[in-house]
């Protein structure tokens, strides 16, 4: 009977785990992936002792949004495995409500109806409106809520959001592990400052990306880089540096900066015509804008992947002062493709527009033709693009100019002399499904 005894007394012993605090202090490297509708995707490498057998690792300063179904964890070598038998994940959110329903059946403290009263030890009971149930010196009493305290937080709830890991551990030793997880509270954009010369020949160009934490956690010297998606394609771009960003700040970090570049000017035509529409007798003045663009390539002073954004246009005066034109916004702009700015409209080139014909043939396909007038009223030769929206399948049947396809659109690059008069005529045939 004593060793059935000796044996029924280490069982329980034996199974006790090991409590780790695994803080910011053991973080050894962290990645941060900001996607965009406000999420991230953070890994991080950590350091914690372990014991041999189980272990609870309370892993703190974490978001407080984890996407805990997202959780993944990776010993890292030389450390020996780990077996993970359990994660939990607890949200920091005190309130004295939440205080209240946690203690019923513990000991709290009663306060005195006067400052010098001393507070009394009673036993929390039961809750009833704004009341409180407590049992105090063997008497069973209903008071106002506000007069009870606690002497300590009860374990159910945490001053800050927790992970809870129950490793198993085949040695004591200090073990390296990854983890990571989505999460959300982060969020990015990108911001262009441009300056015009006051000629036009020549543009300053700064590109900042913003990223603010609204995560529950501080960002210490990470790693980050943002993610553009866009349908299948991702795009990934790096920032070089590691950067701190504090919970529920905002960061501004310089991505690109280039000087005196040179710009191609452009005059453009953007058509909102509808061509499943029947629009015919709707004459159309579409106005004829102006345009700066620079490829993206090293040789025209950029080079460099940049992701979507705003762009606020300003140009400077003769007398070195800057004036607002206004905002534009782009895609991403890869390599190889072009940055580009409108800057305004111009009267030297007049444009009219109208359909000169519509059939529909059958149900889902339409005929359109377009006739667009241009005009020329400088004394030196200009050159226009137009551009022309389509989607779905379509076909050009007749066209007085060859065209281009450029993102979705049709262009036509046409050059006109001094004041000399041209006219685009062209005819599509497109299904409407």
């Amino acid at each position: 009977m004593k060793h059935l005894f000796f044996l029924f007394f280490l069982i329980p012993f034996s199974l006790q785990a090991a409590v780790q605090d695994v803080s910011r202090s053991s973080q050894l490297d962290v990645n941060v992936t900001l996607y965009p509708q406000e999420m991230a995707l953070i890994k991080e490498k950590r350091k914690a002792f372990v014991k041999e057998g189980i272990n609870k690792l309370l892993i703190k300063d974490v978001p407080s949004s984890i996407l805990m179904d997202t959780f993944l964890f990776q010993v890292l070598p030389p450390s020996l495995p780990l077996t993970v038998l359990e994660y939990t994940f607890q949200a920091s959110h005190i309130t004295r409500e939440e205080l209240l329903q946690r203690s019923v059946g513990e000991t709290v403290q009663i306060l005195g109806t006067t400052s010098t009263s001393p507070p009394t030890p009673a036993k929390l009971l039961a809750l009833d409106g704004d009341e409180a149930i407590v049992e105090a010196t063997d008497i069973i009493l209903a008071i106002k809520k506000n007069r009870v305290a606690f002497p300590h937080l009860p374990y159910t709830l945490v001053p800050e959001p927790l992970i809870t890991l129950k490793v198993t551990a085949s040695k004591e030793e200090d073990s390296l592990f990854e983890m990571g997880y989505l999460t959300k509270g982060f969020s990015w954009e990108a911001a262009y400052t441009i300056i015009v010369g006051s000629t036009g020949q020549h543009l300053d160009l700064n590109n900042w990306i913003t990223v603010r934490n609204q995560s529950g956690v501080d960002i210490k010297n990470g790693h980050f880089r943002i993610a553009h998606t866009q349908q299948t394609n991702e795009r990934f771009y790096e920032i070089e540096h590691p950067i701190s960003v504090a919970d529920q700040s905002t960061k501004n970090i310089s991505w690109f900066a280039a000087r005196n570049l040179t710009p191609a000017n452009s005059l453009r035509i953007y058509p909102k015509n509808n061509i499943i529409l029947n629009e015919e007798g709707v004459v159309m003045k579409p106005p004829v804008e102006t345009w700066l663009s620079v490829k993206n390539e090293a040789s025209k002073g950029l080079g460099v992947p940049l992701p979507e954004g705003t762009i606020k246009v300003f140009k400077r005066n003769p007398d070195g002062s800057l004036f607002y034109i206004g905002e534009n916004k782009t895609s991403p702009i890869l390599l190889g493709k072009s940055l580009s700015l409108r800057l305004g409209t111009t009267k030297d080139i007049t444009a009219e527009m109208r359909q000169t014909d519509y059939r529909k043939l059958g149900t889902h396909v339409v005929e359109s033709g377009y006739r667009l007038d241009l005009k020329n009223t400088t004394d030196s030769p200009q050159q226009v693009m137009v551009f022309q929206n389509v989607s779905g399948e379509w076909v050009i049947l007749r066209e007085t100019h060859p065209h281009d396809e450029e993102e979705k659109r049709l262009k036509w690059t046409i050059a006109l002399a001094p004041q000399e008069d041209v006219s685009l005529r062209y005819r599509i045939r497109m299904n409407v499904q």
